[in-house]
C-alpha cells in the first residue's frame, strides 16, 4: 500500500495550520472532515491487517508483538478520535452563523487537539505499513507473522522385525517415490498380530531420519486410530497436537474450523501421514487432510486388518503383510522354544518342524504356540500337539480375522482339559486392557462352579484354580499385570479369540453383555438387551442408577455391577431373574439398603456387598437358602446383622465378613455384631459346610471362642484382630498353634496391644528344652521354629498392622517364612519391622542357622505408611529374591533400607516414596545406590 502522498498532503495542511494559530479556528470544519477521513482510512487498514493476521496464523504462524501492539494502539486511537469528532460537531453547532464561535478560547483548544488527532493518525497510519513475509528488500520487522519452528517427526521405540524387511523396502519406495503415478494412498493390511504396526513405526522413524537429514519432506504424522477413537474429531484432534497447533485454542474451534485450519496448514506441504490400525472408513477430507497429488508429493499410508477398509479408504496400492517365510518362521519358533527343549531329545526338534509348519508362519501364532511348547519334554506332547493343531483346520472360519482367530485357538484347544478351558474364557468378559484380581477372579470361577466336578473342598478348589492360572500363562493366555503383582491381564488379540470362541465362531453373541472400564459417569445398557443374557458384566462403569423398568432375565446366570455408583435400585428388579446365581454389588460406597425383590433370589450361590454402604442384612436374608459363597468385607456402615441370618444360611461354604461394621459402641444389641462379635462366632460355628472364613473379632472373649472351636479353627484362613482392648497383650503362639491354615493376619486399631511370642516345646522335641519365651532378648533364638516348620506360621502370606500404637517391633514375623505382603500403617511407636539378632553380623549366618530361617524370602510387597518413629527394617541387607515393590510414606526416621546391590535383583519393579525422602536415603555403597536409582518412583 503507497500511503506517501496523503502523508505528505496532511503535513502540510499541518504546517499551514500551526503557523498561524487562528487557523485552529478557521479551519475547524475542513480539519474534522480530514480527521475523520483519515480515521477511517486508518481503520480501513487495521482491519485489513487483522485479516492478514488471522490467515497467517491459520498457516501455522505468529503474530508479531510489534503488530499486536499497533492493533491494540489503532483501537485506543479510534475510541480517542471518536470522542473529538463528537466534540468538534457540537462546536459548530454552536456557532452564529455557522462561522463565529461563541467562545474563542475553546474552539482555539479544539481546533489545536484536532490537529494534533490528525498528526497522531498519519504517525500511525505510517507504522502500519506491513508485509506478510520478510521479502530481501524489506527489512525483517516488516511483518505481520512469522513462521513457527517446524515440528520435527518423533521417533518411535520398535521391536526388532523379522520378515517384514521385503514389506518395508516396498512401502518405503512408494512413500519416498515423487514420481509414482499417484500412488499416493497406500493400504497395509493382514490378520491381526502379523506386525502391521512393527512395520509402519520403523516406516515413521525412517522417513523421520529423512526429515532430519533435510531430504525435502515438510511433515511426518503418526496417528494411532484404533476401533473406538476413529471420529472426524478424535483424528483431527491428534492431527492437530502434532503440528503443533496450540491446545488452548484449537479446543475452542469447531470442526469445521479444525478442518480449514489443518488443510491451510497442508495444503502447500509435502507431507506424510501414517494412520494406525484403522477399522472402516475415514473421510480424510472431512477432516482435513488435502488429498495427495502430483503438485504436494504428499503421502498417506495406513495399516487394517481388512482388505475392504483398503477399498473404502481409497488405497491406490494395497499391500498385504505376509506370515514369514519358513527360515524366519522356525528362527523366531526355535528362539521361543528354547534351545533346551529342542535340544533334550533328537526326535523333539523334527516334531517341533512340523508344528512350526502348522503355525504358517504367522508371527503371533509362532510366539504363542512357542512359548506353550516351552514346557513339553516329551515327543508324546510333541505328536498330541501336532494331532491337536492339525484337528483345528476343521473350525469353519472364515475372513481374515478369522485365520488369526484359527491359529490362535491351538493355544486354546492344547489346554488340557474343559475345566481350564471354561476359566479362560471367563476372563474375557472382564473391560478390555483390564488388569483381573487374581483373587477375585478364583471366587467367581468357584462362585460358578466351574470347579465343582474337580474338587471337594474351597480349599482344594483355590490350589486348582492357581495352578490354571499359571497353566494358561505358561501358554501366554494370560499375562502378568505390570501395575500389580496380584493381577493378570490378557493381550487384547486374545480377548478377541476368546470372545469369538464365546459367541460359538462368530455368530452374534446375545448371551454375554459386557461394558466396563468407563470412569466416566454412564448409564446402563438398556433392557432390551439384558433380557437373553446369561452372564452381564457392567463393573466399573461408574452407573448412577439402574433404569425404572423391571428387567426379565429368565436365563440370567451372573450379574456383576460392582464398582459402580449406585445409591439405590429400583424395588421389583431383581423380580423376573429366577435362576441368578452370582450377583456381585461390591464397591458401590453409596448403596445403602437392598430392594425388596433382591430377597426373592432364591437360586442365589454367589454374593458380594463388600465395600457398600447397606447398614443391614434384616431377617428376610434367611430366604437366600442356596447362598454358598457370602462376602461381606469392608462394609463400614454395617449395624445390623438380625440373629439366626448367618446360621440359617445352612449351605454356605465361604463367609468374609472382614473389617466390617461400625465402631462396636454404635451397635445396638439386637445385632449380632454387639460386643466384640462373639455372638457372630456362635451363629458361624453353626454352618457346618463352612470351609473358608474370613472374620474380625474384637475382643479377647471373642478370639477365645474363636481359638476353642474347632469347626472355627479349622476353616479360619483371615483373622481380622479390631479394637482388641480389654486386654493388652495377645499371645501369638496361640494363633500359631491354633490356625494352622491362617494366611491372612489384619490387627487394626488396637492402641494398647503388645504382641507375644511364646514357645513350649515336648519332651522329645530336639531334646528335652525347657519352657522359653520370646520376649525381645533374643528374637533370633533358633528353638523357635523347628526343623518342620511345625511351630511357624506356615500358610501366613498377608500380614496388615493399623494403628496400633504401642507397638514397637514386629520381629516375630521371622517366623512366617512364606510372607508374602507386609503392611504397616501409622503405628506411632514402631522403631524397628525386626529387631537386631544377637551374635548375628550377616545374613548369612542366619541363612546358616539350624532351621533354616530366610528372612523375607517370598516377600513380594512391603508397604511402610506414617510410622514417625521407624529407624530400620532389618539391621543388615538381605536378598529379599521375591520382592517386587516397596512403598514408603511418611517415615522420616529411616535413613536406610536393607539393601545391597543383589537384593531383589531380577525382580523388584519399583520403590514408591517422596522425592526429598529419597535424596537424603543412605546406601550401602555407590553401586547399590546405582542399581535402586532406576526403580524410584514418586507417588
Amino acid at each position: 500500500m503507497d500511503f506517501v502522498s496523503p502523508i505528505v498532503d496532511i503535513t502540510d495542511r499541518l504546517c499551514s495550520c500551526i503557523g498561524n494559530t487562528t487557523n485552529y479556528i478557521r479551519h475547524l470544519q475542513d480539519n474534522l472532515n480530514s480527521l475523520r477521513s483519515e480515521k477511517q482510512k486508518l481503520i480501513e487498514h487495521r482491519n485489513d491487517v487483522q485479516r492478514e493476521v488471522e490467515s497467517c496464523e491459520t498457516q501455522h504462524m505468529q503474530r508479531k508483538e510489534r503488530v499486536d501492539s499497533w492493533l491494540r494502539r489503532v483501537g485506543e486511537l479510534e475510541g480517542e478520535v471518536d470522542q473529538i469528532l463528537r466534540q468538534g460537531d457540537e462546536e459548530i453547532n454552536r456557532r452564529c452563523l455557522k462561522f463565529c464561535p461563541r467562545n474563542c478560547r475553546s474552539s482555539h483548544k479544539l481546533g489545536k487537539k484536532v490537529c494534533k488527532k490528525l498528526q497522531a493518525v498519519a504517525d500511525l497510519k505510517g507504522e502500519g505499513n506491513f508485509t506478510t513475509v520478510a521479502l530481501p528488500s524489506s527489512p525483517a520487522h516488516a511483518q505481520v507473522a512469522v513462521p513457527l519452528a517446524p515440528a520435527h517427526a518423533q521417533q518411535i521405540p520398535v521391536d526388532r522385525t523379522l520378515g517384514l524387511d521385503s514389506t518395508f523396502h516396498k512401502v518405503l519406495a512408494l512413500l519416498r517415490d515423487d514420481d509414482d503415478d499417484g500412488m499416493g494412498i497406500i493400504g497395509i493390511y493382514g490378520m491381526g498380530g502379523i506386525g502391521k504396526t512393527t512395520l509402519l513405526k520403523k516406516l515413521n522413524n525412517e522417513l523421520a531420519s529423512d526429515q532430519l537429514s533435510g531430504r525435502k519432506l515438510d511433515e511426518v504424522i503418526w496417528v494411532v486410530v484404533s476401533k473406538d477413537l476413529s471420529s472426524v474429531e478424535s483424528v483431527q484432534d491428534k492431527i492437530g497436537k502434532k503440528l503443533g497447533f496450540p491446545e488452548d485454542k484449537w479446543q475452542n474451534k469447531s470442526q469445521d474450523e479444525k478442518q480449514a485450519d489443518i488443510f491451510e496448514f497442508l495444503k502447500m506441504k509435502k507431507f506424510v501421514l501414517l494412520l494406525d490400525d484403522v477399522w472402516g472408513r475415514i473421510d480424510l477430507l472431512e477432516v482435513g487432510v488435502p488429498p495427495p497429488s502430483n503438485q504436494n508429493k504428499a503421502k498417506i499410508a495406513f495399516t487394517t486388518r481388512s482388505e475392504e477398509v483398503c477399498s473404502l479408504m481409497e488405497a491406490k496400492k494395497s499391500i498385504k503383510v505376509e506370515c514369514l517365510a519358513w527360515q524366519e518362521g522356525w528362527d523366531l519358533f526355535k528362539d521361543k522354544v528354547g534351545e533346551q527343549i529342542l535340544n533334550s531329545d533328537p526326535e523333539i526338534e523334527k516334531l517341533a518342524r512340523v508344528v512350526c509348519k502348522e503355525c504358517a508362519g504367522l508371527p503371533l501364532a509362532l510366539i504363542t504356540i512357542g512359548r506353550a511348547m516351552a514346557s513339553k519334554k516329551t515327543p508324546q506332547e510333541w505328536n498330541h500337539a501336532i494331532s491337536v493343531l492339525k484337528k483345528s483346520s476343521t473350525f469353519k472360519i472364515r475372513g481374515m480375522e478369522d485365520d488369526v482367530l484359527r491359529r490362535l485357538k491351538f493355544s486354546y484347544d492344547s489346554l488340557s482339559d474343559e475345566t481350564i478351558q471354561i476359566c479362560f474364557l471367563y476372563c474375557a468378559l472382564y473391560p478390555e486392557d483390564w488388569d483381573i484380581d487374581v483373587e477375585d477372579l478364583i471366587n467367581f470361577w468357584i462362585g460358578e462352579g466351574f470347579l465343582d466336578d474337580e474338587c471337594d473342598n474351597i480349599d482344594e478348589a483355590f490350589k486348582l484354580a492357581y495352578d490354571v492360572i499359571g497353566r494358561l500363562k505358561l501358554a501366554c493366555l494370560l499375562l502378568d499385570s505390570r501395575e500389580s503383582y496380584k493381577c493378570v491381564n490378557m493381550h487384547d488379540v486374545i480377548r478377541d479369540m476368546a470372545l469369538w470362541i464365546i459367541s460359538e465362531n462368530g455368530k452374534k453373541n446375545e448371551k454375554y453383555l459386557v461394558q466396563g472400564g468407563n470412569r466416566e459417569p454412564t448409564t446402563a445398557p438398556p433392557i432390551s438387551k439384558w433380557e437373553k443374557a446369561e452372564r452381564i458384566f457392567l463393573s466399573s462403569n461408574s452407573i448412577k442408577e439402574l433404569s425404572g423398568s423391571t428387567p426379565r432375565c429368565p436365563n440370567l446366570l451372573t450379574l456383576n455391577l460392582s464398582d459402580n455408583s449406585m445409591t439405590t435400585i429400583p424395588a421389583s428388579f431383581f423380580q423376573f431373574m429366577p435362576a441368578l446365581k452370582v450377583l456381585d454389588l461390591s464397591w458401590n460406597v453409596n448403596l445403602k439398603k437392598l430392594p425388596a425383590s433382591f430377597f426373592g433370589l432364591l437360586s442365589l450361590q454367589h454374593l458380594d456387598l463388600s465395600g457398600t454402604g447397606i447398614t443391614q442384612l434384616p431377617t428376610e436374608f434367611k430366604s437366600l437358602k442356596k447362598l454358598k459363597y457370602l462376602y461381606l468385607n469392608r462394609m463400614s456402615e454395617l449395624v445390623t446383622i438380625a440373629p439366626q441370618v448367618i446360621s440359617s444360611l445352612s449351605i454356605l461354604q465361604r463367609l468374609e465378613i472382614r473389617d466390617s461394621g461400625v465402631s462396636s459402641k454404635e451397635i445396638c444389641e439386637g445385632s449380632i455384631l454387639f460386643g466384640g462379635n462373639e455372638l457372630l462366632s456362635d451363629e458361624v460355628e453353626c454352618l457346618k459346610d463352612l470351609q473358608y472364613l474370613s472374620l474380625t473379632v474384637k475382643s479377647k472373649l471373642a478370639l477365645q471362642k474363636l481359638l476353642s472351636s474347632e469347626k472355627l479353627r479349622s476353616c479360619t484362613f483371615d483373622l481380622c484382630i479390631r479394637e482388641y482392648r480389654d486386654s493388652s497383650a495377645l499371645q501369638l503362639s496361640s494363633l500359631q498353634k491354633n490356625l494352622k491354615r491362617l494366611e491372612k493376619l489384619q490387627i487394626v486399631e488396637c492402641d494398647d496391644l503388645e504382641l507375644e511370642l511364646s514357645m513350649r516345646w515336648e519332651e522329645g522335641e530336639r531334646g528335652a528344652v525347657p519352657p522359653h519365651r520370646y520376649n525381645n532378648n533374643n528374637p533370633w533364638d533358633h528353638r523357635i521354629i523347628d526343623a518342620a516348620g511345625s511351630r511357624s506360621f506356615q500358610n501366613l502370606r498377608e500380614v496388615t498392622i493399623r494403628r496400633c500404637k504401642v507397638l514397637k517391633d514386629l520381629t516375630w514375623l521371622i517366623s512366617a517364612p512364606n510372607l508374602q505382603q507386609l503392611s504397616i500403617y501409622r503405628c506411632d511407636a514402631m522403631e524397628k519391622v525386626i529387631k537386631d539378632a544377637e551374635n548375628c553380623s550377616s545374613s548369612d549366618d542366619i541363612a546358616g542357622r539350624e532351621g533354616s530361617l530366610s528372612v523375607f524370602s517370598r516377600l513380594q510387597r512391603l508397604t511402610l505408611w506414617c510410622l514417625p518413629e521407624l529407624k530400620s527394617v532389618y539391621n543388615h541387607p538381605l536378598p529379599f529374591p521375591s520382592l517386587i515393590e516397596v512403598i514408603v510414606a511418611d517415615c522420616p526416621k529411616l535413613k536406610k533400607l536393607p539393601f545391597d546391590s543383589n537384593s531383589g535383583k531380577g525382580t523388584l519393579r519399583s520403590i514408591e516414596c517422596n522425592r526429598e525422602w529419597w535424596n537424603k536415603l543412605e546406601w550401602e555403597n555407590e553401586e547399590t545406590q546405582s542399581v535402586f536409582s532406576p526403580l524410584f518412583k514418586e507417588p
